[in-house]
């Protein structure tokens, strides 16, 4: 992909922020978004100070967390939000002191607490030395330091270049299972399936709501707060994945991300329904896409979420099927037609289809092969081959011959009365 010479003056000019790992709780990780592109740098920021000033100051307990003040400079926000946006920025800053964010703990029995947490507490201007003095909100500080289990390291500098709030999100989730995760169902074992390290198959509901897609109504006055927006696949593959896509690869290639993903939609709901899910494929340096380093564009092999030999197998057309049938060009073909009827069908009713089976034959020579698959699935299902004499023919005269030979582009509608039978029989014995 050709570099835009505007890309690169802005890698340029990021340079001055320093890569560095942190750490946030999965809970922060795993909050819907909730702020803008312009909040959570100032987040990320403020994780920054919080590593040097507690753990590197040994001030990491919860004692010395009342002095959590902390000072910035026009320096400071310019690498935050661009030198040319520093009255920006200070109003950011100024907001973020009347903003709550939703954050929900989950605790170890499986329960979770719902509530929602300030990140600045105060905020202060200093006229005279032009310093800004921020307070740092005391329920943010162990969601940030002291994590021994369920947490996530990203770099801080890769998250700082981010230029899109759907992108800061999407690599803070491609940095929690970059590891060595491996998602489960809790169903590998009745189902076969495992899937490969590092793909995350995502519920479209619950994407949703991680994206903040839904609409958001005021509980009590039925107000909207929000409307919804990105309503097809379409839209969210254009506005929020590709447009993550590509910016992390970017990075990648330049080397100032160590992570990037490749994605693709889950099954749909129905025929013709809404995708289910997204599937993202994470990569990394260690653990490098196979092949081209570069995007999944059409013509590449596809994306394959399975471990091996679980790859889900395409479903084969109607000729693939018909080649692949044992009897498939056998010259007794028309008699195996028959002995599979008659197992079925009384003698007049036999008379009948075979009459019309034979006329289809003259113009297309696979017809006898057809008819044999689709009895031969019939006879495979296990309802079918535990039901009674009456049932069987039912299954073989209104789905098998009515229905599944549809697939083959025709089909045998069943006799209306014995005259239609008889009529068929005068065609068939003139």
């Amino acid at each position: 992909m050709p570099r835009q010479k505007n890309d690169i003056n802005r890698l340029t000019e990021l340079a001055t922020i320093q890569h560095e790992n942190v750490t946030w709780s999965n809970d922060l990780i795993s909050s819907p978004i909730s702020c803008s592109l312009l909040e959570r740098r100032v987040m990320y920021f403020i994780t920054g100070v919080v590593k040097h000033k507690f753990l590197e100051s040994n001030l990491n307990v919860p004692a010395n967390w009342k002095e959590l003040y902390f000072y910035l400079t026009d320096q400071d926000l310019g690498v935050i939000g661009g030198k040319k946006n520093i009255r920006y920025t200070y109003d950011v800053l100024t907001a973020l002191g009347m903003k709550f964010f939703p954050i929900t703990y989950h605790k170890q029995n499986g329960t979770s607490i719902v509530g929602r947490i300030h990140w600045v507490d105060s905020f202060f201007y200093d006229e005279e030395h032009n310093i800004y003095a921020i307070r740092i909100s005391p329920e943010i500080m162990p969601l940030l330091i002291n994590l021994t289990q369920n947490f996530t390291s990203f770099d801080i500098g890769t998250a700082m270049r981010l230029r899109s709030k759907y992108t800061q999100k999407l690599y803070e989730l491609c940095c929690k299972y970059a590891g060595d995760y491996r998602y489960s169902d809790g169903q590998e074992e009745t189902t076969g399936i495992v899937y490969k390290k590092r793909v995350i198959p995502i519920e479209m509901d619950y994407f949703r709501v991680l994206f903040n897609l839904n609409e958001i109504r005021d509980k009590k006055t039925g107000k909207i707060l929000q409307e919804s927006s990105y309503e097809s696949f379409k839209d969210i593959r254009s506005n929020i994945l590709q447009v993550a896509q590509n910016e992390l690869y970017d990075l990648f290639m330049f080397h100032a991300s160590n992570v990037w993903f490749d994605y693709q939609a889950g099954p749909r709901k129905g025929k013709g329904g809404k995708t289910s899910s997204i599937i993202i494929y994470i990569y990394t340096r260690e653990n490098p896409k196979e092949g081209i380093c570069r995007p999944w564009q059409k013509g590449d092999e596809t994306l394959d979420p399975y471990e091996p030999p679980y790859v889900e197998k395409t479903k084969k057309t109607p000729q693939q099927k018909l080649h692949a049938n044992v009897f498939y060009g056998s010259d007794r073909q028309e008699d195996i037609v028959i002995s599979l009827l008659s197992k079925y069908l009384s003698k007049r009713e036999l008379t009948y289809y075979m009459s019309v089976i034979n006329r289809e034959a003259k113009s297309c020579p696979d017809t006898y092969t057809q008819v044999i698959q689709v009895i031969l699935e019939k006879e495979k299902q296990p309802k079918f081959s535990k039901a009674k004499k009456q049932y069987k023919r039912n299954n073989i005269i209104e789905y098998a011959l009515q229905e599944n030979l549809k697939e083959y582009g025709w089909s045998i509608e069943p006799p209306k009365n014995y005259k239609q039978i008889y009529k068929e029989q005068e065609l068939m014995f003139p």
